[in-house]
């Protein structure tokens, strides 16, 4: 008897203790244990999940977020609005917030707003001077078509009218049209114009307000320009919670694509639904802040990973023909890391990548260690570039994607400048951080206290050559 109630003792002992053991093992202050969650971890779990939701919906309303970010701050900075073409009279500077901006080219944007029928734009053709390039894009920041260069554009670089469709259009268009079918109410022009040959800046500006916009129901109807050279263009993505104040105008205005209906659930779980207003309550709107800043530092750590290689040692590539696709979904998966990887950084992407230009970029030197403010770096470009219109190395502020805000005012080296020094092979070094080489502030482009990048753009890319008998290492830190 005495054996026998032993026995039973131990055994109750030893469940108990495994019982106890399993219910002290704790993930992020979770108890882990067989069947349901205790009742005091419940509110944890339910505030992980929906906080996990906030930084993947952050991550993939990026390329929205860049066209509510572009679209409202050229309204602000212009004064106009849906139609009215807005340009910058020269070339962009500091004070233009734009993601990955260059110098070189003019650039205009006109929005969209397709509700009311469909839209018609003019695009000029090209000649000697140089051509207007760009594309038609959807909210989402997915080019339907390319505009204004031979091997892209429907037009072929000759010039044409495109009339753009709202989403399930289904009345008669005139003939003479190139028809664009928009998946979305709201698009936009991005439009650079590009000089050639002895295109002057005057050349590029007459070129670009030459383009006009409008509805296929009102061709009479007066063109605004508006030159936005001298005011500043605050266009950086939301990074607070308005990032998903402009995902529920997004739901609430237009159609939802079957690729996105389980994120647009993963918003309705956070309060954010069609029909219904926005969340109002002290407890959600902290976490979707909350949310929104986690996912904005996850977006930056993700853009210094997830990008194919580069044709160039070391670097790494915006895209290419080979490889690119203008929604980031190929037969097996929509590309989850360089989707937002591309926007964090960038906006306006081309329908068909790498026809006119081959862009690269960079966020380490030549060791494989991160370019750090306040150092010295140069970078090598060995003879003949290959870029048959003209090439462009640019430092870019980490936090803005824009230019860097130094006192120079000075953002590039590139081709078109007229007081470079070379080497006497022909090959140049671009310098960039805070101090001037002797003797080569030409060639120099300072530096901030803030984070950078570096990017090189290849205009009129030489295929033969590019990446095969020319290429480039990363730059070197100077000791």
């Amino acid at each position: 008897m005495k054996k026998l109630l032993l026995s039973i003792v131990l055994s109750v002992l030893v469940a108990t203790t495994g019982c106890a053991q399993q219910g002290t093992d704790k993930l992020n202050g979770i108890t882990i244990k067989p069947g349901y969650p205790l009742l005091e971890d419940q509110g944890k779990i339910d505030y992980n999940l929906k906080l996990n939701r906030a930084i993947e919906l952050f991550l993939w309303s990026l390329p929205m977020n860049q066209s509510y970010a572009g679209r409202d701050a050229l309204f602000s900075s212009s004064g106009g609005g849906e139609l009215d073409f807005v340009y910058i009279g020269g070339f962009a500077d500091h004070t233009k917030k734009l993601s990955t901006l260059n110098n070189e080219v003019v650039y205009g944007s006109v929005y969209l707003d397709l509700s009311d029928g469909p839209i018609v734009y003019e695009s000029p053709k090209m000649d000697a001077k140089g051509y207007l390039f760009g594309s038609i894009i959807d909210f989402w920041q997915v080019a339907l078509t390319d505009l204004g260069v031979p091997g892209a554009a429907p037009d072929g670089g000759k010039g044409g009218k495109y009339v753009i469709l709202p989403p399930n259009f289904e009345g008669k268009i005139p003939d003479g049209f190139h028809e664009i079918k928009s998946p979305t109410f709201q698009a936009l022009l991005g439009l650079r114009s590009v000089m050639l040959g002895e295109g002057t800046l005057d050349d590029a500006i007459s070129r670009m307000k030459s383009a006009k916009i409008y509805p296929l129901s009102n061709p009479d109807k007066a063109q605004n320009y508006i030159d936005i050279l001298e005011k500043p263009l605050e266009a950086e993505v939301a990074k607070d919670i308005n990032v998903f104040k402009r995902l529920h105008h997004y739901v609430n205005k237009e159609p939802i694509a079957d690729k996105d209906k389980y994120l647009v659930g993963m918003l309705a779980s956070l309060g954010i639904e069609k029909g219904k207003p926005f969340p109002t309550d002290e407890k959600t709107l902290a976490l979707l802040q909350k949310g929104a800043e986690l996912g904005w530092m996850t977006a930056k750590y993700n853009t210094t990973k997830s990008w194919n290689p580069s044709l160039l040692k070391g670097w790494l590539e915006l895209g290419s023909a080979s490889t690119w696709t203008p929604d980031y979904i190929n037969d097996d998966m929509m590309l989850v890391d360089q989707r937002p990887a591309y926007f964090t950084i960038a906006i306006w992407p081309p329908r068909n990548m790498g026809t006119s230009t081959y862009y690269s970029i960079v966020f380490n030197d030549n060791s494989d260690q991160p370019l750090v403010q306040g150092k010295n770096y140069v970078l090598h470009l060995p003879p003949n570039v290959p870029a048959k219109s003209f090439w462009s190395v640019i430092v870019y502020d980490a936090e803005s994607a824009s230019f860097t805000d130094n006192p120079e005012k000075k953002y590039t080296v590139n081709s078109l400048q007229k007081k470079l020094s070379f080497n006497e092979d022909g090959s140049i070094d671009v310098y960039f951080g805070p101090d001037a080489p002797a003797g080569k502030k030409g060639n120099w482009i300072p530096t901030t206290e803030n984070d950078f990048f570096v990017g090189i753009r290849f205009y009129s890319p030489d295929w033969d050559h590019l990446g095969k008998t020319w290429t480039c290492d990363r730059p070197v830190l100077v000791e």
